[in-house]
């Protein structure tokens, strides 16, 4: 399930230390960053421009609601609670193109309209098994799934056009794995397809040993090109970003427990090189790549870095803009930091507008609109507003904006114009979002 994975359970194990030292970096401006050009705007459904969230019922229980760029409701759906199937798939999904939702029901997964949660068609559910990680085609054809089952790991893919379920491939798997923090048995592991949605890759077990795997999928099903354990990179926590750039020949992952992030060459399916952000506690960065991946923002309260993923160089830290007028982020020397520990979160969106030209970042007092690359600023919404998440409409008219306390939703143009505020009928869990981070 996209959303913020429950990790305060996992880190109530681990000493959390903000602030151990000196955050000191070189008085320079944050230059020599690549082009940008402004992306293709594809998702021009009315269904990608509905907002979906998933709230907390007081039992516990998830379920759905969707809000239009007027402010309106448009749906609800009932997300029922984990079957008593052992290792049942459980969760809810949107498609790349954003006009679709998906949930899983007792034996069918369930696909919705995004425009009004009407019901379009349902899948079959492949045999149970606990799902590690999922990811779309970038041409929304197909579906993948990681599963960990009793005796292996293995790649389950959907085939959404003709609604059967691939051939699937066995991953090599080290029964012995670790999963550091982990109080129960549980297996990490993430998909990506690379952008010909035909070429996908798995990361597994990067507890340790790591291990990436390469495979090829069409009609016939999921063909195994090579698989190689990695022993030069763990990440300890079970959360992970991952990303295939440089035209399909490397891919740039981050771990969210501290930041690492790890070029992996996919012809020698070897690490090529491993960059270190900052990063203040486990769990505080959010990552966020630019549209081409030739970027990787990683952000925390108040301050960011770029990772320039071409030149492989690691630029900042440097303070985020939070008003119009700053400057743009400079690198200056940071006073010791003496943030409080907390437990971490992963962002249920990528608050990136869909031409990749602006960064949104949310702020105690409103959302800045941040220029990309420089992320100089460009204007402040929703000023006065305590603000937690950013999600962008799919044709980059609408922004969606939870309040801090999760009690509040805010839609408005991207100018900051006809904002609408709506009381929740129950706390935001996160947005249903194709991307998260």
């Amino acid at each position: 399930m996209k959303g913020r994975p429950d990790v305060a359970a996992l880190l109530a194990t681990m000493i959390l230390t903000a602030g151990c030292g000196a955050l000191r970096a070189p008085v320079a401006q944050v230059s020599g960053l690549p082009l940008v050009s402004p992306e293709p705007i594809m998702a021009t459904s009315a269904g990608a421009q509905v907002a979906w969230l998933w709230l907390q019922a007081q039992d516990g229980s998830p379920y759905l609601v969707a809000y239009d760029p007027g402010g309106r409701q448009v749906a609800r759906v009932g997300a029922p609670p984990p079957s008593g199937t052992p290792g049942a798939v459980y969760g809810f999904w949107r498609s790349p193109d954003g006009a679709s939702i998906f949930v899983t029901g007792a034996s069918t997964l369930i696909q919705l309209a995004a425009t009004d949660g009407h019901p379009v068609r349902t899948y079959p559910l492949p045999p149970p098994a606990p799902l590690m990680g999922d990811a779309f085609s970038p041409d929304g054809r197909y579906l993948a799934w990681l599963t960990s089952r009793a005796t292996d790991q293995r790649l389950d893919v959907l085939d959404l056009r003709s609604g059967t379920w691939l051939p699937s491939a066995a991953i090599p798997h080290d029964s012995q794995a670790q999963t550091p923090g982990a109080s129960t048995p549980a297996s990490w592991g993430v998909p990506v397809f690379a952008d010909d949605s035909t070429h996908v890759y798995t990361v597994t077990d990067w507890g340790g040993p790591t291990r990436i795997s390469a495979f090829t999928v069409d009609r016939s099903g999921v063909l195994p090109l090579g698989s190689r354990v990695l022993p030069n990179f763990t990440c300890s926590g079970p959360a992970m970003a991952v990303k295939v750039i440089d035209g399909g020949a490397t891919l740039a992952a981050f771990c969210h427990f501290d930041g690492t992030v790890p070029l992996i060459d996919l012809k020698t399916l070897r690490v090529a090189a491993l960059l270190r952000p900052r990063q203040s506690n486990p769990f505080w960065g959010s990552p966020i790549f630019t549209r081409d991946g030739r970027l990787l923002y990683v952000l925390e309260p108040g301050t960011g870095q770029v990772v320039d993923l071409e030149q492989r160089v690691i630029r900042g830290p440097f303070r985020v803009p939070t008003a119009i007028g700053d400057p743009g982020p400079l690198a200056a020397a940071l006073s010791l930091l003496t943030q409080p520990a907390e437990a971490g979160w992963v962002a249920t969106t990528v608050p990136l507008s869909p031409d990749g030209l602006t960064l949104y970042v949310a702020e105690p007092d409103g959302v800045m609109a941040l220029h990309v690359p420089d992320l100089t600023p460009m204007r402040k919404l929703a000023a006065g507003s305590s603000t937690s998440e950013v999600w962008v409409s799919g044709d980059g008219t609408t922004l969606y904006v939870t309040s801090g306390d999760g009690k509040t939703l805010i839609s408005m143009r991207a100018d900051g114009t006809q904002v609408h505020r709506i009381d929740l009928p129950a706390l935001a869990g996160g947005f249903i979002a194709a991307e998260h981070g």
